[in-house]
């Protein structure tokens, strides 16, 4: 039973350590204690207003960040999200260095994502995000992507909160959920985003290895978790798959170290879907289904 699994009381299951937490759940570190500002594309932030529950990053789409096409690369979009979750908490002195010197942190431990479209190569991109609320041990953060008034990404997510020093799953303290400020953005793209379950793809799916770089590997010593998309979306294309997927869903598993010089990818046809897991030395990471 994993630990989004066991709901009850919103208790961490016994003997739950950090070593299973972080390998099941992958430990991209968020960052899930602030409320609202701006960045605009210099770089600047605007003032934050201490009401406001959520957070936005303005920018354009860089040439770094898109393919042949000059289509937005799926790694970089969730780079994105990533950066806007970062810089939500660093902004009120509550992000991935100052919950690591207290010892707590959020760790990712699913995704449902739908993408009506990717932004191309000069689009100003707005992201949003807000948290939708803190249960026991359980963290629930939404994120949508705006080009110009239309909408084009829409994100739920589920985190563990982690007590490092004891090495266990822990309730969020009382203090910083009351601190929490819950956004009042619009509802929940998955409101059943813990109940999300995907299943592997069957032995003898085709596989993919995939070489790693020094730039996979993140501040926290092990793959950063939006490298996984850029694995993925390389599989995808290698093996005839459609290379940006409209829907994903993920659950991480395990990290990946840094030791780690390859990963393999697995993918699987299923349905009108892509069943996809990503692994190393024989060792399921992430799983989950694209569409």
């Amino acid at each position: 039973m994993t630990a989004a699994q066991d709901s009850g009381q919103g208790r961490p299951p016994k003997g739950e350590t950090v070593g299973s937490a972080l390998a099941r759940a992958g430990r991209f570190l968020l960052p899930f204690l602030s409320r609202h500002a701006s960045v605009v594309p210099t770089g600047r932030r605007r003032p934050a207003s201490p009401m406001s529950t959520e957070y936005t990053l303005e920018t354009t789409v860089a040439f770094a960040d898109v393919d042949r096409d000059q289509v937005l690369l799926l790694p970089r979009l969730f780079k994105l999200l990533q950066e806007a979750a970062i810089k939500h908490a660093d902004l009120f002195d509550a992000g991935t260095k100052a919950l690591a010197e207290r010892g707590m942190s959020w760790v990712l431990n699913r995704m449902a994502v739908a993408i009506d479209r990717y932004p191309r190569y000069e689009e100003p991109v707005r992201v949003v995000t807000w948290s939708t609320g803190v249960q026991g041990f359980k963290g629930f953060r939404e994120f949508r992507m705006y080009c110009g008034p239309e909408q084009v990404v829409a994100v739920s997510s589920l985190w563990l909160w982690v007590d490092l020093r004891l090495k266990m799953l822990a309730r969020v303290p009382a203090e910083v959920a009351a601190a929490f400020p819950v956004g009042a953005g619009a509802p929940p793209f998955r409101a059943d985003i813990e109940a999300l379950r995907t299943a592997p793809p069957a032995a003898g799916a085709a596989a993919v290895e995939i070489s790693l770089r020094h730039s996979d590997i993140d501040a926290n010593g092990h793959v950063n978790n939006t490298a996984f998309f850029d694995c993925l979306q390389t599989a995808l294309l290698r093996c005839g798959f459609p290379p940006r997927p409209r829907a994903i869903e993920i659950q991480f598993l395990k990290e990946v170290p840094a030791t780690a010089e390859r990963v393999t990818v697995h993918l699987e046809p299923r349905g009108t879907g892509t069943a996809f897991a990503l692994g190393c030395a024989e060792v399921r990471c992430a799983q989950g289904v694209v569409s």
